[in-house]
């Protein structure tokens, strides 16, 4: 697949450019992974690998990774899509060990551009290791405190991410 994308006047991006920051949005799910083992760093790769391929074309506004206890919001973190990230500083993967608590799970929703009909999504399923359906889970993440954040960028595209305990 070959995919060129032009932001606005502050910088351009390439494929390559996609692949590299989202390898350290799969970087921080991995760590999310290990540290709560409430998923395996197998499904951490196979999310990774959907996210990037998403991205790739374009159609992804934000990544919402939250570990659930309970049926509650224990740690988030939102990795929001920026397509001309100028000249900022990429970040270094980390600071997303998070607690291992016995049952908990993680919850991956993603918000996407209007592109992504349900039927492209359909078209791309067998590209897709994981399944994706449509979500109405509340990320607002209310009941926790913001955290602090990292950006991640290769030229004009990054991810910024926001973190929440």
């Amino acid at each position: 697949m070959s995919v060129t994308r032009t932001a606005s006047a502050t910088g351009s991006y390439t494929i390559s450019d996609i692949n590299i920051v989202v390898r350290q949005f799969t970087t921080d799910l991995k760590m999310i992974a290990a540290s709560t083992r409430a998923m395996t760093e197998k499904a951490a790769s196979e999310y990774g690998a959907d996210i990037e391929l998403l991205a790739a074309y374009g159609y992804l506004k934000s990544i919402d990774v939250t570990q659930m206890f309970g049926g509650s919001e224990v740690r988030a973190v939102r990795y929001n899509i920026d397509e001309s990230t100028g000249a900022i500083k990429s970040s270094r993967p980390g600071g997303v060990l998070w607690s291992e608590l016995a049952g908990s799970s993680i919850r991956i929703v993603f918000t996407h551009t209007t592109d992504l009909t349900d039927a492209v999504l359909q078209s791309l399923s067998s590209k897709l290791n994981r399944n994706w359906g449509n979500s109405t889970a509340d990320t607002s993440h209310s009941s926790l405190t913001s955290s602090g954040g990292r950006s991640y960028a290769s030229n004009g595209w990054g991810m910024h991410r926001e973190d929440w305990s």
